[in-house]
C-alpha cells in the first residue's frame, strides 16, 4: 500500500512527516504565546485592601486610603496611578490601601464618602 504524498516548499513529502511538521510548528507557536505570561505575575500590588474586619490597621502609622467602586469610570483611570503610586510608598514613609465601597458599604458610611474616588490622608 502506498503512502499519500502532497508537495511541501517544492518537495514530496509523506503525511507521517507533515503530521510532525504541524506538530512541530504548534508546540513552538505555543511556545511563543506562554512563555513571557511568568514574568507579568511575578509582582504583587503593594496597595493593602482594607475590609470591614481589618479597617482598625490604618489607625496606626499614616495611610493614604483610596475609597473606590469597580464599575466607577474615574475610578478605572486612577488604578494603575495608585498602584504606581504605592511602588514609592517605603520612599515616602506612608501606607497606601483601598476600599472597594461595593463589598465595604459599612467603611463607606463610617468615612462618610459621597463621591467617587475619594482619596483621604490619615
Amino acid at each position: 500500500m502506498r503512502s499519500a504524498q502532497w508537495m511541501c516548499w517544492g518537495k514530496m513529502a509523506d503525511a507521517g512527516y507533515l503530521g510532525w511538521r504541524k506538530l512541530g510548528l504548534t508546540v513552538l507557536l505555543l511556545l511563543a504565546v506562554w512563555a513571557p505570561i511568568p514574568a507579568v505575575q511575578a509582582q504583587r500590588s503593594l496597595v493593602k485592601v482594607i475590609t470591614d474586619h481589618n479597617w482598625r490597621e490604618i489607625l496606626e502609622g499614616e495611610w493614604m486610603v483610596e475609597f473606590y467602586a469597580p464599575w466607577c469610570p474615574a475610578c478605572q483611570q486612577l488604578q494603575s496611578e495608585w498602584n504606581e503610586f504605592a511602588e514609592w510608598s517605603d520612599d515616602l514613609g506612608v501606607n497606601v490601601a483601598k476600599v472597594d465601597v461595593t463589598e465595604q458599604p459599612g467603611l463607606s458610611g463610617r468615612f462618610i464618602i459621597t463621591a467617587l474616588p475619594t482619596i483621604y490622608h490619615l
